[in-house]
C-alpha cells in the first residue's frame, strides 16, 4: 500500500509543479517542500498556511489578524487559527472534504506515516489550483464534527491504529452524494486491512466484487473475505460461501460452500440460512431434505430475510417441503415480505384477495396489492388490474380504467395486454 501510494504522489507532485510553476509564486518558490521519502509537519503546515491565506484573500478578507509564521507561534498553531476565526467565510470557499482535510492535516501533532498524509495535501493543492475560483456550496456545522473526525485522523496516522483506520474508510464510504469518496476509504481500508483488521478487509472485499473505486476483481475479493472470514467475520463468512457457491473468483465448490454457509448461519446471518434452506431443499452437493429446508427457511424468516419471507409463504400457501397446507401462515409471510417492498408479494397479496384463496375475496384488497406491485413496475400486475376493471367481478366495470392499466402493461411489453387494449378500443 505504501509503496503505490508513493509512486502516485510522486506522479501527482511532478503534475502539481506544472501547475505552480507561475513565476514569484509561493508555491512555486517553494515546491520542495513536498516530497515522497520524508516530509516535516512543519513543511506542510506551511502549505496549509498559504492555502488558507490564499482562499481569504479571494473572500476579500485582507486584514487577516494573525501571528506571522516567524514569530513565536507555531506554523500549526497559525493555521488553526486562521481555520478558528474565519471559518464562517472557509466554509463558503472550501468544498466539505478539503475542509476537513485541512483541518485534520492542521491538527496533527507527530507524523507517524508521511506518505498518506502528503497524498491528502496533494488532494489539497490540486484542488486549490483547479477548483479554487469554483462557487462552492456552504455546509451547516452538524454536518461535521471536527473532533471525531480529527481523534480518527490522528489515531490512523500518528498510531497506525487499524481500527481507526478503518473507522475513517467507512466515514469515506458514508458519505452521501458528491461527498463520497470511495478512493479515501479504499486508501483507509487498505490500510487497516493490511493490519489484519476484520472488518477492513471484508469492506475492501466488497469495494473489490462490485467494482467501486478499483476494477473489479473477484480473487482479490475473494482473498480478502477469506482472510476475515478465518477471522470470524459473519458476513465476510457468507460472502465467501457465496463465491464458492457461484464460482465467482475461484472454482465452484458446493462443499466448502456449504461449510461456510453453516459457519455464518450460526452466527446469525439470515442470509446464510436462506442459502443453506435452498442447498436443502435442491439437494446441492448433500441429499435433499425438506425438513432442514424448512427450518432453515423459517429461521431467517424470523430473522427478517425478506426473500425467506417470501419463500416461506409460498410453502405454507402450496403445502409443500411436508408442511400442510395454510393459506392464513402463507398471507402471514407474505404481508412481512410485503412490509419490506417485495414485489412479488405485493403481487401475490394482490392474487390471493382478489381470487378468495383465503375463502373470502376482497377485490378492494385485491386491486390494493396489485397496484402496489404495478408501481414498483411489475407489469402482469398492471395487466391483473386491466382484467379486473374490464370483466368487473366484485366491483362496477369501469372500461377507462381498464385501457388505462392495459396500456400501462402492453407500453411494458405484455402482448396480452397489447391485444385487449386495441379490443377495448375497437368497441
Amino acid at each position: 500500500m505504501g509503496n503505490f501510494l508513493a509512486k502516485q504522489n510522486k506522479e501527482r507532485i511532478e503534475s502539481l509543479q506544472k501547475l505552480t510553476q507561475t513565476q514569484g509564486t509561493w508555491f512555486a518558490q517553494n515546491g520542495k517542500l513536498i516530497t515522497v521519502g520524508e516530509v516535516q509537519l512543519t513543511a506542510l503546515h506551511k502549505i496549509l498556511h498559504e492555502v488558507v491565506r490564499g482562499l481569504l484573500k479571494k473572500k476579500q478578507q485582507r486584514h487577516l489578524q494573525i501571528i506571522h509564521p516567524e514569530q513565536a507561534q507555531s506554523v500549526q498553531e497559525n493555521v488553526l487559527t486562521l481555520l478558528a476565526e474565519y471559518d464562517d467565510l472557509l466554509r463558503e470557499a472550501i468544498p466539505l472534504p478539503i475542509y476537513i482535510l485541512i483541518w485534520q492535516i492542521s491538527s496533527l501533532e507527530k507524523l507517524a506515516n508521511c506518505v498518506e498524509v502528503v497524498d491528502d495535501v496533494l488532494d489539497i493543492l490540486e484542488w486549490y489550483f483547479i477548483h479554487q475560483d469554483e462557487q462552492v456550496e456552504a455546509f451547516d456545522e452538524e454536518d461535521l464534527d471536527h473532533e471525531v473526525i480529527i481523534d480518527l485522523y490522528k489515531d490512523a496516522i500518528e498510531e497506525q491504529d487499524a481500527d481507526a483506520q478503518f473507522q475513517l474508510g467507512e466515514y469515506y464510504s458514508a458519505i452521501d452524494g458528491t461527498h463520497f469518496q470511495p478512493e479515501k476509504s479504499i486508501k483507509w481500508f487498505k490500510l487497516a486491512a493490511t493490519q489484519g483488521n476484520a472488518d477492513a478487509q471484508y469492506a475492501l472485499g466488497n469495494f473489490y466484487f462490485e467494482g467501486i473505486g478499483v476494477q473489479e476483481n473477484y480473487n482479490r475479493a475473494f482473498s480478502l473475505y477469506e482472510s476475515a472470514a478465518k477471522q470470524g467475520h459473519p458476513d465476510a463468512s457468507n460472502n465467501l460461501a457465496d463465491m464458492y457457491f457461484n464460482g465467482e473468483g475461484v472454482p465452484e465448490n458446493l462443499v466448502l460452500a456449504k461449510k461456510w454457509f453453516d459457519v455464518a448461519a450460526q452466527q446469525g446471518v439470515a442470509e446464510a440460512m436462506f442459502t443453506l434452506g435452498i442447498i436443502y431443499e435442491q439437494g446441492l452437493g448433500i441429499d435433499n431434505d425438506e425438513e432442514q429446508a424448512c427450518s432453515c427457511y423459517k429461521k431467517s424468516a424470523e430473522a427478517g430475510y425478506v426473500e425467506a419471507q417470501y419463500r416461506l409463504g409460498g410453502i405454507y400457501l402450496e403445502g409443500r417441503l411436508g408442511q400442510t397446507k395454510d393459506v392464513n401462515r402463507g398471507l402471514y409471510w407474505y404481508e412481512r415480505a410485503a412490509e419490506q417492498y417485495h414485489v412479488d408479494a405485493f403481487y401475490d397479496l394482490g392474487f390471493i384477495w382478489s381470487q378468495g384463496l383465503t375463502g373470502i375475496r376482497n377485490i378492494e384488497k385485491g386491486i390494493h396489492w396489485f397496484k402496489q406491485a404495478a408501481l414498483q413496475g411489475d407489469s402482469e400486475a398492471k395487466l391483473q388490474l386491466g382484467h379486473i376493471y374490464n370483466k368487473g367481478e366484485g366491483i362496477a366495470r369501469n372500461i377507462k380504467e381498464a385501457i388505462k392499466w392495459y396500456g400501462l402493461a402492453a407500453d411494458a411489453g405484455n402482448e396480452e395486454a397489447a391485444i385487449l387494449l386495441q379490443e377495448l378500443k375497437g368497441m
